[in-house]
């Protein structure tokens, strides 16, 4: 019995997933957006890719209140996913693996953890096992059960909950950095009008090593003590009271960081405020010299 195999290349979510990504880190160093380009030739317009990834966010996204309604919904899915051109697909992913991998290193894209990484290979195990007849009836089973269990919004049993909640701990060890990175683009962004370098440069060492906590430690380590004496020096020159205060309370709270082998959210947060504060002194009083 032929067997479901999972691809990362071949996962039309994935792939774009980790293209997305890479659009954010090209924003964040301010250069060439290649993969926006990428993102741009092969889904935007008609193409089947495009038609595909269309498939994949409403089996992502879409919600209801009860699995068998869940259920109809992802047979109308995979009824649609066969007016697909399966020819025409296949020969658009081919050519934009071919793109990515001569355009970026590969291993370092498909290297960082994908946060929905099991319900993207869920979806695509089953699009693969309608497409190309396959019987394999348990792991096609496993994979609808858990694009149910996704989209279903009925209420949780209290084991359910707990057990929701152990495994939002567990893909936490791996998935922090990545999930924070998110949050706090997303939060400064609707906060404030723009990110500074300084701030900046925190995001993209942040995510940049995600799996290497030694070096960005260094990093962190390093730059809070480049802030906290910039923060000093504003504290002496500082006339107003109010001002003083915050200043004061800013430099207290980066000092209590305790540094280990691991940076937490928390005190990334703490860096990242520290330098709106002194992004919004130096827009009323001008640089300090």
């Amino acid at each position: 019995m032929k067997k479901i195999r999972h691809s990362k290349f071949k996962n039309t979510g994935f792939l774009f997933e980790i293209l997305t990504r890479q659009i954010t880190l090209e924003v964040l160093n301010g250069g060439e957006e290649k993969a926006k380009e990428i993102v741009k030739e092969f889904f935007s317009g008609k193409t089947e890719l495009a038609k595909e990834l269309r498939l994949f966010n409403l089996l992502i996204n879409e919600k209801y209140n009860s699995e068998t309604k869940a259920e109809k919904f992802i047979d109308a899915i995979l009824e649609a996913h066969t007016k697909i051109n399966y020819s025409k697909l296949k020969r658009e992913k081919f050519n934009l693996v071919k793109s990515i991998k001569e355009t970026f290193e590969i291993n370092n894209l498909l290297s960082s953890p994908v946060t929905n990484y099991k319900i993207l290979a869920s979806v695509h195990k089953l699009f693969e096992g309608k497409k190309n007849d396959i019987l394999e009836v348990q792991e096609a089973f496993d994979s609808k059960i858990t694009i149910i269990e996704h989209i279903s919004t009925s209420t949780p049993t209290l084991k359910q909950k707990e057990d929701k909640l152990v495994e939002d701990y567990k893909k936490q060890k791996k998935d922090l950095r990545l999930l924070t990175y998110k949050i706090l683009v997303e939060t400064f962004n609707k906060k404030y009008t723009s990110l500074d370098a300084s701030q900046k440069g925190l995001l993209r060492e942040y995510i940049n090593n995600i799996t290497n906590t030694s070096k960005f430690g260094e990093y962190f380590e390093k730059h809070l003590v480049k802030t906290i004496t910039e923060l000093h020096t504003m504290y002496k020159g500082m006339k107003d009271k109010i001002t003083k205060i915050k200043l004061r309370e800013t430099i207290n709270v980066l000092k209590k960081q305790k540094l280990g082998k691991k940076i937490t959210d928390e005190q990334v947060s703490a860096l990242m405020l520290s330098y709106e504060l002194i992004k919004e002194i130096k827009n009323v009083n001008g640089p300090t010299s």
